[in-house]
């Protein structure tokens, strides 16, 4: 599951850090990089994954003083030393304007850490490293998976199955570690980690199945436009215009999936630490009812014998508007959750990824 991330910081700092872009030529002074012996890193102790961090890069010389790595640049001033002179590394993290964006997946890292690595890019020999470690504070813990919503005058889908596999493990960092396998359908699980010593230990992870909501209904038929009065002396009255047709019916709401939750027997309360839901979906709204026919023009006025115009036709009236659909009906909540205990090292099945079946073992 661990990939490595190189990026060199030549580009990706200068756009998002700096105030100026560096010239393209712009690189150390040989002098310099001759005096620098390694790379020292001020990285905060913890990180959330997926929560972006600052890091500060410093050169160590060889006579023991320090010189930082700039994240800005003014053309004016140049500075001695920027950061799209590193090369930064990582299996865990990706680098941007000299700080890293963790890995979301919490399982990446949940072993490692975050291993930063920075070497310099004119003389690789000159490197430093920094150990991040993994906090899940920001870890999020609210999910709503929902059924297909209907079409047109459509009933919407039932919630999809889910299934939440919940075991506490241990990690280098963590002597109680809270693991979540969740499987929605047919879809490959994901892992939700966090330190089980501080979340609440009821209904901290809630999950829901949702049925999808009713398709609006069908827009009703404008009604057909009125005939034209005949021309004559008078001119003939328009024809009324056509009534306007029902809006169809909204689609009922599709039911709440069913939730199944699985935990490790040894852990008596801990199935308690996931709040399951399956609400129904809405109905859809009632189609539009059509418009009414306009009425038709009146028929054009010729001339008497006599040469004096006629009177015209009068305009036939409109028609009127069809009603609005009547909204579909709210679909059923679900069946009610299913709980199953087994044995710890049951809990995530055979095909359990090796950087979680880690975490169970005593």
């Amino acid at each position: 599951m661990s990939r490595l991330v190189v990026i060199p910081v030549m580009l990706t700092a200068v756009l998002a850090a700096c105030s100026h872009r560096p010239p393209a030529d712009f690189a150390p002074d040989p002098g310099l990089v001759s005096h620098i012996r390694s790379i020292e890193f001020l990285a905060p102790p913890h990180a959330c994954p997926g929560q972006g961090f600052a890091v500060q890069y410093t050169a160590v010389l060889d006579d023991g003083s320090r010189l930082p790595f700039e994240t800005r640049y003014d053309k004016k001033h140049p500075p001695k030393l920027h950061v799209v002179f590193l090369d930064l590394t990582s299996y865990e993290a990706s680098p941007y304007a000299g700080g890293w964006s963790p890995d979301r997946d919490p399982v990446t890292s949940v072993r490692t850490g975050f291993r930063l690595h920075a070497a310099l890019h004119a003389n690789p020999s000159i490197t430093g490293s920094a150990t991040v470690l993994p906090s899940y504070e920001c870890v999020r813990h609210d999910y709503v998976f929902s059924g297909q919503d209907g079409g047109t005058g459509e009933g919407g889908g039932d919630g999809p199955p889910v299934t939440v596999r919940v075991a506490v493990g241990r990690s280098p960092y963590y002597n109680r570690l809270l693991i979540a396998g969740v499987e929605v359908a047919n879809a490959p699980p994901f892992y939700i980690i966090a330190d089980a010593t501080t979340i609440q230990p009821a209904f901290w992870l809630t999950i829901a199945s949702r049925g999808g909501n009713g398709g609006r209904g069908a827009k009703g038929r404008n009604g057909s436009a009125g005939a034209a009065g005949a021309a004559g002396c008078p001119g003939g009255a328009g024809g009324p215009g056509g009534a306007g047709g029902a809006g169809g019916i909204g689609g009922n709401g599709g039911r709440g999936g069913s939730i199944t939750i699985i935990a490790a027997a040894e852990e008596p309360f801990l199935a308690g630490v996931v709040q399951p839901r399956s609400p129904a979906g809405d109905g859809g709204q009632g189609g539009a009812g059509g418009k009414g026919g306009s009425g038709g023009a009146g028929g054009t006025a010729g001339k008497d014998r006599d040469g004096n115009a006629c009177q015209a036709g009068s305009k036939g009236p409109d028609g009127a508007d069809g009603r609005d659909g009547r909204g579909g009906d709210p679909g059923y909540r679900g069946p009610d959750p299913r709980v199953l205990t087994v044995p710890g090292r049951d809990v995530f099945g055979p095909n359990v990824p090796a950087e979680i079946a880690s975490l169970l073992k005593r």
